[in-house]
């Protein structure tokens, strides 16, 4: 191999790494906070597409580059400490590229830590392998590592490899799990009780996948199966994903020697992982792009003109102008509506006057009426004052939520309550949705470290806010074990395949 023909695979190959340990540390705050110190350093937005893209040029040049090699390898006199450091470097990368493969086929918690491992050994590599250079040829490192002769081929070469990685991209994408939604008669009932016991969900061939990186889980991923069925104007699905704890806890307010006070870890910073319930969410969309169809924003502040999060993790928006359909089932708060909560990721909204908390596109269905509320006035991390506190009665048996019906308004003359005393910060307005956002028929019941949940929804509901099943959508789950964001993802799309 030419030396111009070396400095060229050289040159690719540093770009695309650069590229890779830009991006991929902005996805891995996601799942671990103790990288959030590089926050300031990294890029901002849609950038899973990115990362999987440069991931491709990689795995591309890494194969040109050894089957070039093993054809006319490259004669160089390198001593035994660049040899040490070039194997350590392509073992690193190697390592790597492997990792990320296994990552998108089947993510798996260990291939999620070693992928970060090899990230931190090649950024190590390449301080290793600058210094050395930059020490023994000083200002002459860059004409020697790109000879003047070999720009325009350099120019040609990286445009060659980023269209093929580009189409690499193209086909890896293009790779969906595949639903099937077996047939159901008119005549057959399915009762949504969480269950799923009914003799026909046997007919329906489920599929299995790993979602990862969310908070309290063992090792951050669940497992997930789904089943669907349909007759010609619903689709039932029936999905099970393990979870080792059943949690119906959201924020409780309990009573101090200093008044009443919102049990959070987290909370203040729309980040709660302890005081929350169980939930799960299903988005879909007519498209199948990467990164949740494009909707996922990763950073403090990835979207111009918009406020930071607090959290720095991201936002859910769409950025082309379209909405994606969300259901969000939430263990305590709307189980027993049997409903799971209508909502959607469209384009960012403008920030209202006096609101704490910015969701960009993440917004709830409209309603004509019913609606829970949280049973205090002003949140304040140090102190609240309740909305409205329980009836006395014998009858009325301890509940994580609060009726409206069943409650009177707070008066503190009448507060009886012992310091350690608790009151539920979920209070029922009505039974249920109305309108919309009740749209989603949904139950789940737990048992022995398994959620199951059944939920039913109309092909067609002729809301600009939901998405029409039918083949072709595509679809996403993640989990949730009592945390208010930190759910489980995968990355690649469930696209729904109707056998009617």
């Amino acid at each position: 191999m030419r030396r111009s023909s070396f400095a060229i695979f050289h040159v690719m190959a540093v770009i695309v790494i650069l590229v890779g340990l830009l991006t991929g540390p902005r996805l891995g705050i996601i799942n671990h906070d103790f990288l959030a110190f590089l926050s300031p350093l990294l890029p901002q937005g849609a950038l899973l597409s990115v990362h999987v893209l440069f991931g491709c040029l990689l795995t591309l040049i890494a194969i040109v580059f050894t089957v070039a090699t093993i054809r006319a390898p490259f004669h160089g006199a390198p001593s035994k400490f660049d040899k040490a450091v070039n194997y350590f470097g392509y073992l690193v990368i190697v390592l790597s590229i492997a990792t990320g493969w296994l990552l998108w086929l089947n993510p798996e918690s260990l291939s999620l830590v070693i992928h970060g491992l090899s990230a931190t050994a090649i950024f190590l590599y390449l301080v290793l392998h600058g210094i050395k250079h930059t020490v023994f040829k000083g200002k002459q490192v860059l004409s020697v590592l790109v000879p003047r002769n070999a720009l325009i081929l350099l120019s040609c070469s990286i445009a060659l490899v980023y269209f093929c990685g580009l189409g690499i991209q193209l086909i890896v994408a293009e790779q969906h799990l595949r639903l099937e939604v077996a047939p159901l008669s008119r005549q057959s009932h399915l009762e949504i009780d969480g269950k799923g016991d009914e003799p026909q969900w046997l007919r329906a061939k489920p599929i299995q996948l790993t979602t990862f990186g969310g908070a309290n889980f063992l090792d951050g991923s669940s497992e997930v199966e789904i089943k669907a069925l349909s007759n010609h104007d619903e689709t039932f699905f029936l999905i099970r994903w393990q979870d080792p704890t059943e949690s119906l806890e959201h924020l409780p307010l309990e009573k101090t020697s200093d008044g009443w006070q919102v049990q959070e870890n987290g909370f203040y910073r729309f980040d709660e992982r302890t005081y929350y319930e169980d939930k799960f969410a299903i988005m879909l969309s007519t498209t199948c792009e990467l990164g949740g169809d494009g909707t996922v924003q990763y950073g403090d502040a990835p979207l111009a003109g918009k406020p930071r999060n607090w959290h720095g993790k991201g936002y859910h928006a769409s950025t082309d102008g379209r909405t994606r359909d969300l259901w969000h089932w939430k263990a305590l708060r709307t189980n027993d509506m049997y409903l799971a909560d209508d909502n959607f990721f469209g384009p960012p909204q403008s920030v209202a006057l006096g609101q704490r908390r910015y969701t960009a596109g993440y917004q709830p269905d409209g309603k004509e009426s019913g609606a829970y509320v949280m049973n205090w006035r002003w949140y304040s991390p140090t102190e609240v004052t309740p909305k409205r506190m329980p009836i006395p009665s014998p009858d009325i048996t301890e509940r994580k939520v609060l009726d409206w019906f069943a409650s009177e308004t707070y008066n503190p003359q009448r507060d009886m309550a012992k310091i350690g005393e608790q009151l539920p910060s979920v209070l029922y307005r009505s039974n249920r949705f109305e309108g919309d956002r009740a749209d989603v028929r949904a139950r789940g019941e737990w048992h022995d470290g398994y959620w199951t949940l059944e939920l039913v929804r109309k092909h067609q509901t002729h809301s600009t806010l939901d998405v029409e099943l039918r083949s072709g959508v595509c679809m996403w789950v993640s989990a949730f074990d009592h945390a208010q964001i930190a759910h489980t993802r995968h990355h690649r799309a469930i696209q729904l395949r109707y056998m009617l």
